[in-house]
C-alpha cells in the first residue's frame, strides 16, 4: 500500500535535460518522500527502461524528437500496467489527454502549471489508482475464498499448456474434484464452518501437487487441477496424485467450531489425447469423468471415455424438456427482497423496509419435479434458450411489479438478471423495450443484472448495447461484484449505477481482511456514485457493519429469501402497508 515515507524510484524520459533539472529540483522540495530520478533523454533506451527496470512510476515527455510520449506508451503496452505513467505536456490539448488514457497513462500533467506539490500529488494518486486496480484484477483472477485461481484463470492456464503440447512432447490432463456431500457440511454447521472446510481441502490438495501444477476453485465445491506430464507415463501421474489426495482427505477436519468432519471426494481425470481439442473440452469431459466416480460410489476416482455420456443424455433431456416449458409458459419466478440497510432493523420481524425485488427463475419438471436453476440456466445459456428464457421472466417479473404496485402500492425496484448471451443477442433491446411497453412499467423502476463476463466477448459491442439499454431509462446494476474481471477501466466503460457486492466478502465481513476489503469497495462505489448493494446477509453483525460503511441496500437470508409471489406479497408487501 502507497504510504508518504521512504524513496520512490522515478524513470523520467525526457529529452530536454533542463525540463529533467527543473523536475528534479521540483521532487527534491517534496517532504516525508523522497525520490530517486532516473533519466533518460533517448526514448529507445527509455522504452527498455519502463519494460525492464525497476521503477514505481515513469514520467513521459510527449515530444520525444522523432516518436511522441504517447507512441512510447502504446509500446511499451502491460508495462504501464505495472508502472503508471504521467504525460507531461507544454499546453493543454483535450485531444492529447483521451489519447495519453487510451496509451495507458495514468494522468497528464501541464509543465508550465507544475509545482512540488502537484507532482507529487499525481504521483500519490497514480500510485494508489495502480495498488487498487492490481487488488481488483487480483480479484478477477483469483478466488477470494481459497486464493485460488478461478475459472478464467484455470482455462487459459490449460489453454496455454495446449500451446506448448505439441513442441514439448507433452500431454495436458485436467483432473475435475468435487468434495462428496458437502451441503451437508453447510447445512449442518453452516456456510462459515463450510467455507472453513473449504480452504481446508484446497490447502490439503494442493501440498500434494508439484510446483508447476495449476489448482483453481471453479465454485462451490469444485475444483480443477492442471497437469502437463510427458507423454510415456499416460495418466499415471495424475493417478498418483488422485491416491495421494484421496488418502490426504480422510484425515479429519477441524471446523474450528468444536467439531471435525471427514471428507470423501469424487474425482474426473481427462487428457489431450481423448477427444479432446480445447480447455473447455478438456474441463468437460473431466466433469463427466467425475460424476461416473460419483456413479461408482464416490470418494474414487474415473478416467474420461467417451462412451460416459449419460450425462449427456440426461442434459439432451433435459434441453428437451426446458424447451417445452417455454412453449407452455410453465417456468415461475421467485422474488427475495432488497432491503435498505438502516441502523436499528436488525430484527427481520419489526421492519419490512423492502426497496425491491430480484426475479430468480424456477422450473417444476412434471416427473422430475423442482430443478437445480444452476443446471437448467447452464443447460439454457448452452443451447441459446437463453434468449427466450430471459425473454419470458422479463416480462412475467415487470408484470409482476405493475401488479403489486396496484394492489399493495409498491414503487421499487424489479431487478432481473440477464446474461452474457442474451445482452450480445441481437434482439436484446428491442425485447427490453418491448417489455416496458407491454407492461407499462416506468424503465427506471427496471435494473437488468449483468456479470462481468459480459466484456469478454466483443467489449466494444456490450458497451454500445448496455448505452442503448441506459438510453430506454433501465438501470444496470453489474452482479457478484469482485469475483470477475472488476478492473477499473471497466467500471468507467460500462453504464453501470449499482453494483452488487458478492456474498462471499459479506460471509466474512466479521473478519478483519474482510472488513478492509469491503471498505475498499464500499469507498470505491462512492467515489464512482454508484449505488451498493451487499449480497448474502445471514446475520445482524453482517448488517450493521455494511450500514457503518455506508452500504445502500442489502440482500439474504436474514432479512427474506425467495418466495413465489403470492408468498412475497403477503410476507413483505401486505406487512410493509400494515406498519
Amino acid at each position: 500500500m502507497f504510504r508518504l515515507g521512504g524513496t520512490l524510484r522515478v524513470l523520467m524520459i525526457e529529452d530536454d535535460e533542463d525540463d529533467f533539472i527543473l523536475t528534479q529540483a521540483l521532487l527534491d522540495g517534496v517532504d516525508q518522500t523522497s525520490y530517486e530520478v532516473t533519466w533518460c533523454a533517448d526514448p529507445e533506451a527509455g522504452l527498455h527502461q519502463l519494460r525492464t527496470g525497476n521503477f514505481d512510476v515513469c514520467l513521459v515527455d510527449f515530444r520525444l524528437g522523432a516518436k511522441t510520449g504517447i507512441e512510447l506508451l502504446t509500446e511499451a503496452g502491460d508495462a504501464t500496467r505495472s508502472v503508471p505513467s504521467i504525460l507531461l505536456t507544454g499546453k493543454h490539448d483535450a485531444d492529447i489527454d483521451v489519447a495519453a488514457m487510451k496509451a495507458g497513462a495514468s494522468d497528464y500533467l501541464i509543465k508550465g502549471e507544475l509545482s512540488g506539490d502537484i507532482l507529487e500529488r499525481t504521483i500519490r494518486y497514480a500510485l494508489q489508482r495502480r495498488e487498487l486496480d492490481q487488488r481488483l484484477e487480483h480479484l478477477a483472477f483469483y478466488d477470494s475464498l481459497t486464493d485460488l485461481p478461478n475459472r478464467v484463470l484455470f482455462l487459459d492456464r490449460v489453454t496455454q499448456a495446449l500451446a506448448r503440447q505439441a513442441r514439448a512432447a507433452s500431454v495436458v490432463t485436467v483432473i475435475f474434484l468435487d468434495i462428496d456431500n458437502f451441503k451437508d457440511v453447510n447445512d449442518t454447521y453452516g456456510h462459515s464452518a463450510g467455507d472453513i472446510l473449504l480452504r481446508k481441502v484446497s490447502a490439503r490438495v494442493r501440498s500434494q501437487l508439484r510446483l508447476e501444477d495449476t489448482m483453481a476453485r471453479l465454485g462451490g465445491d469444485e475444483f480443477a487441477i492442471c497437469m502437463e506430464t510427458p507423454i510415456r507415463t499416460g495418466n499415471q501421474i495424475a493417478i498418483d496424485f488422485v491416491q495421494r489426495a484421496l488418502g490426504t482427505l480422510m484425515e479429519a477436519f477441524d471446523l474450528e467450531i468444536g467439531a471435525s468432519v471427514e471428507v470423501r471426494a469424487s474425482f474426473g481425470i481427462s487428457n489431450s489425447t481423448a477427444e479432446a481439442a480445447t480447455a473447455t473440452e478438456l474441463l468437460r469431459n473431466a466433469d463427466i469423468a467425475m460424476y461416473e466416480a460419483k456413479a461408482n460410489g464416490k470418494n474414487t476416482y474415473a478416467i474420461y471415455r467417451s462412451s460416459m455420456h449419460d450425462v449427456l443424455q440426461r442434459r439432451t433431456s433435459l434441453e428437451k424438456d426446458l424447451r417445452k416449458a417455454l412453449r407452455t409458459k410453465s417456468l415461475d419466478v421467485a422474488f427475495q427482497p432488497f432491503f435498505v440497510l438502516s441502523r436499528g432493523s436488525n430484527d427481520p420481524d419489526t421492519s419490512s423496509n423492502i426497496t425491491g425485488f430480484e426475479a430468480l427463475t424456477r422450473w417444476t419438471h412434471d416427473e422430475l419435479g423442482p430443478q437445480d436453476p444452476v443446471e437448467f440456466i447452464g443447460i439454457a445459456e448452452e443451447s441459446g434458450l437463453i434468449v427466450d428464457l430471459g425473454r419470458e421472466v422479463l416480462l412475467k417479473s415487470c408484470r409482476q411489479a405493475v401488479e403489486w404496485t396496484a394492489s399493495h402500492g409498491f414503487d421499487g425496484f424489479m431487478s432481473v438478471n440477464v446474461s452474457p448471451r442474451q445482452v450480445s443477442h441481437a434482439s436484446f433491446v428491442d425485447t427490453l423495450n418491448e417489455c416496458l411497453s407491454e407492461t407499462n412499467i416506468d424503465p427506471e423502476r427496471l435494473v437488468i443484472e449483468i456479470t462481468e463476463s459480459v466484456m469478454f466477448g466483443d467489449p466494444d459491442y456490450t458497451i454500445e448495447i448496455l448505452h442503448k439499454v441506459r438510453e430506454l431509462g433501465v438501470r444496470i446494476a453489474l452482479d457478484d461484484f469482485g469475483t470477475g474481471y472488476s478492473s477499473l477501466s471497466h467500471l468507467h466503460l460500462l453504464p453501470v449505477q449499482l453494483i452488487k457486492v458478492d456474498r462471499s466478502f459479506v460471509a466474512r465481513a466479521e473478519e478483519e481482511a474482510g472488513r478492509a476489503m469491503l471498505g475498499a469497495i464500499a469507498a470505491m462505489a462512492s467515489n464512482l456514485e454508484l449505488t451498493i448493494i451487499a449480497e448474502g446477509i445471514e446475520t445482524p453483525e453482517q448488517q450493521e457493519i455494511l450500514h457503518e460503511m455506508g452500504y445502500d441496500y442489502g440482500q439474504g437470508f436474514f432479512r427474506g429469501g425467495a418466495e413465489r409471489a403470492d408468498t412475497a406479497a403477503a410476507s413483505f408487501l401486505a406487512k410493509q402497508i400494515r406498519e
